[in-house]
């Protein structure tokens, strides 16, 4: 959350400043204009003056006093037209130092947004990470839940008046039973492995229930054995990519905090930095973490 209210001031501090460039560069184009004409003005003086001299009524001290006069003007309108050209080319090279950081600015910002998605799609990602490890408790506490109405229900059958035949039947349901959620606890127990063998089919349940109960039964373990393996696997693809997505961002996050500058300057000239950033790709510059458990 701090990173991301420093990330919108520097942002409204670099609005303001492309604003106050745009007045600025707007006022300079003002006064480029203004110094033009008053140099074309000048210019256009001087040949009217050049002009109005009539040789043949003037004496000669008056000739020569016009010269003078005319040198004068000349000296002087030199000096202010290189004063005006000086001027006129600074005015043009600042305009052209605004327009370049005007640009690093534009590119900043751009870098700015990009981040600010790659940052949305992360906390998107560890929101839906949170959901299947809420959904793979919950499976669990389903799983557990059916141990002990299946412990309830063989051990009031153990109870009821059966021959020794019975007894050993449901003794073998039992271990069946059991069997299975064991496989199911040591599927959920391995997190590592991306794709874990398929269990095989349930034996024959013997004929201590009815036939509706065990197809029941039987349905229920089944689903929620696909269920957990597949969740098993998003999970665990879903932590590997947030491990790798989260070093990668808290590496880039170190960089711009021991220099904004020199990071938007390395976004905006490598290549690299410029793609999109894609999460499923691999981060060779970091060591992969390990996923949750």
């Amino acid at each position: 959350m701090q990173e991301t209210n420093n990330y919108r001031l520097v942002l409204e501090r670099m609005a303001d400043d492309i604003l106050s460039l745009r007045q600025h560069v707007t006022s300079l184009e003002m006064e480029n204009s203004k110094l033009r004409r008053s140099l074309t003005m000048h210019e256009d003086l001087g040949r009217m003056l050049l002009s109005d001299i009539d040789v043949d009524v003037m004496t000669r001290a008056e000739i020569v006093d016009r010269i003078a006069t005319l040198k004068h003007k000349l000296a002087s309108g030199t000096v202010e037209m290189r004063r005006l050209k000086d001027r006129v080319q600074q005015l043009q090279n600042e305009l052209i130092r605004k327009n370049d950081r005007e640009k690093d600015l534009v590119m900043l910002q751009r870098v700015h947004q990009q981040q600010q998605a790659a940052l949305r799609k992360y906390q998107e990602k560890m929101a839906k990470m949170k959901g299947l490890e809420e959904t793979v408790r919950q499976q669990e506490k389903v799983i557990q839940t059916m141990e002990r109405m299946l412990e309830e229900r063989l051990s009031g059958a153990g109870k009821g008046t059966e021959k020794p035949a019975g007894e050993a039947l449901a003794g073998e349901l039992y271990s069946t039973l059991l069997a299975e959620n064991r496989k199911l606890r040591e599927e959920l127990a391995r997190p590592r492995h991306p794709s874990p063998p398929i269990a095989p089919p349930p034996q024959a349940l013997p004929d201590v229930f009815s036939s509706s109960e065990k197809l029941s039964l039987l349905a229920k373990l089944e689903k929620a054995q696909a269920r957990s393996r597949v969740l098993e696997t998003q999970l665990e693809e879903a932590a590997r990519r947030w491990g790798r997505e989260k070093q990668e961002l808290s590496t880039r996050l170190l960089e711009q905090d021991h220099g904004f500058r020199a990071s938007s300057s390395s976004f905006a000239h490598d290549p690299a930095a410029k793609m999109p950033l894609d999460p499923v790709a691999p981060m060779r510059r970091h060591q992969m973490l390990d996923p949750l458990p």
